[in-house]
């Protein structure tokens, strides 16, 4: 006896929903990837600046597979109810977050703070989740269209294998000269490589998806081109080794690995991949001559020429805040100090300068920049000075993480698995973690020293000196000044989450147009 399908009341009304548990395995499937490769390249790249660890990426995908899974079972697809069950899994994941499980490694957790979480973090994961369940819902008519009409441009899977691979190489060869100029460095073999290898099997799905027409291949062109920059910003770094190639020897190439700056993705990159990705799926369309288009893409090239319009003045006015030199702060003290051991006030002086550039969990260079140079009298009347260039990227002893390094605007110390428990938990401007050099009276004493440098200024200004006790120097020390100056740190930040946020909105009023669009032109079928 042949099995009933699924909500067999709407497949009688609509076509259009799913019609068996294949069929709804696929959509949740399409559905969640689209939502957490869009949270990966725009909410956590673009918008916040950070990169969770993998563990994050895992929970969140296999949550979103179950919230949209049984969504999709018991009330099927559509725009409105998308809505609700894209709300029904951000506030799942919200609340999960924010009361049973930080983000992170367990040697390393890390909780999130209330903008993260709350303010920011569940309207940008409902705006960034949505976009992904309309792509799916968008895809998922495209494919049903294509289904039903004849194939004009059938082609042997031997020439679809070599086109895509045509369009990949295309793409990744021009993107990289592009950069190869822009970096004036050659970035090595590995990186042409491993971009066609991620290149190749998107394309051959989104021609499966969307078909090979002329009118899908813009939506194809942006989308692999966020592919190939989010790879970028996570996995491929520039500096991989370029010569000489080990093919006999034991020993490793040397490698002095580093990421783009966000200027330079985003600002740059990212819009030089988009236009030779639409012009290299527009091309391979014009050879498929597919002719099975949609009748809602004449809505969809307003909606996108727009969108792109929108998106060149929103980085024209966000640039100068997100040039190479925006997380760079300065800080230094003014006026006399307090110290642990001190019953009156002592002459100290403190000057930092830092960089916060480093948001890949990686204890691999590139790290964070800090020149810190601290002098203040030691207990016995010597003057210690405390000098670092070389910020940690996580405790030496794996007992707290530290973003890095650098910190700005950050929770630390406490409950918070950023720095130690020891203390209280602060929210500073400017955080530092480092190794220092200690000297008194000009000679060194201890080397390689955990010094945490953070900087408070709200009502209460603060900045704190902690430098660590160890084997060399046995008593920790505690330096605190109630004036100084900084730099700000919210304008770097500001600036990203004004143009984050804004390709957000963009994208995802475009992708509602073109879900509207499409269900009116089913509704007219």
């Amino acid at each position: 006896m042949a099995s009933r399908p699924l909500f067999a009341d709407q497949v009688a009304a609509s076509p259009f929903q799913p019609r068996s548990l294949s069929e709804v395995v696929k959509f949740t499937a399409l559905a969640a990837l689209l939502a957490i490769f869009l949270d990966a390249a725009i909410a956590h790249a673009m918008l916040w600046g950070n990169d969770p660890y993998w563990t994050y990426w895992v929970t969140d995908t296999l949550l979103m597979a179950t919230v949209f899974g049984l969504g999709t079972m018991l009330f099927g697809i559509g725009m409105g109810r998308g809505a609700i069950i894209t709300a029904v899994h951000v506030l799942a994941l919200t609340i999960y977050y924010w009361t049973l499980s930080p983000i992170g490694l367990p040697a390393q957790p890390e909780w999130l703070d209330l903008e993260r979480t709350w303010i920011t973090g569940l309207p940008v994961h409902l705006a960034v989740y949505y976009m992904g369940y309309l792509g799916a819902l968008w895809l998922w008519g495209r494919r049903r269209g294509r289904a039903a009409a004849p194939d004009q441009s059938a082609r042997s899977l031997a020439a679809v294998a070599a086109a895509a691979l045509a369009v990949a190489v295309g793409i990744v060869v021009l993107i990289g000269l592009f950069q190869a100029l822009l970096l004036q460095e050659f970035m090595g073999l590995t990186w042409f490589v491993m971009r066609i290898a991620v290149a190749v099997p998107f394309i051959v799905a989104w021609w499966a998806l969307a078909g090979h027409g002329g009118k899908s291949a813009a939506v194809g062109g942006v989308t692999v081109a966020f592919l190939l920059t989010t790879y970028s910003h996570y996995l491929g770094p520039v500096g991989l080794p370029t010569e000489p190639a080990r093919l006999w020897a034991e020993n490793a190439p040397p490698a002095e690995v580093h990421w783009l700056s966000y200027s330079d993705t985003f600002l740059v990159m990212l819009p030089l991949t988009t236009l030779v990705a639409v012009a290299a799926f527009i091309l391979a369309s014009r050879w498929f001559g597919d002719k099975t288009e949609p009748r809602e893409a004449r809505g969809m090239l307003v909606a996108g020429g727009a969108a792109a319009a929108l998106l060149v003045v929103l980085g024209a006015l966000t640039a100068p805040g997100l040039g190479a030199d925006a997380n760079r702060i300065t800080v230094h003290s003014i006026g006399p100090a307090s110290s642990d051991g001190a019953q009156t006030p002592i002459s100290a002086t403190l000057r930092m300068t830092v960089a916060n550039r480093n948001t890949h969990r990686t204890p691999s260079p590139p790290h964070d920049a800090i020149d810190l140079a601290a002098t203040f009298p030691g207990a016995r009347g010597e003057t210690l000075e405390v000098r670092s260039t070389q910020p940690i990227v996580a405790d030496p002893a794996g007992r707290f993480t530290t973003f890095g390094g650098i910190g700005f605007g950050e929770w630390h110390d406490g409950r918070s698995g950023i720095g130690m428990t020891q203390l209280n938990a602060i929210k500073s401007n400017v955080v530092a973690f480092a190794l220092a050099d200690v000297l008194a009276n000009g000679r060194l004493v201890a080397t390689r020293v955990p010094v945490q440098i953070s900087a408070v200024g709200e009502n209460q200004p603060r900045l704190d000196l902690h430098v660590a006790g160890t084997a060399q120097l046995p008593d920790p020390l505690h330096i605190s000044w109630t004036q100084f100056e900084a730099g700000d740190s919210d304008a770097s930040e500001n600036a990203r989450y004004l143009f984050g946020g804004g390709v957000l909105l963009i994208l995802l009023a475009f992708m509602f147009a073109a879900a509207l669009a499409q269900r009116r032109a089913r509704r007219e079928d």
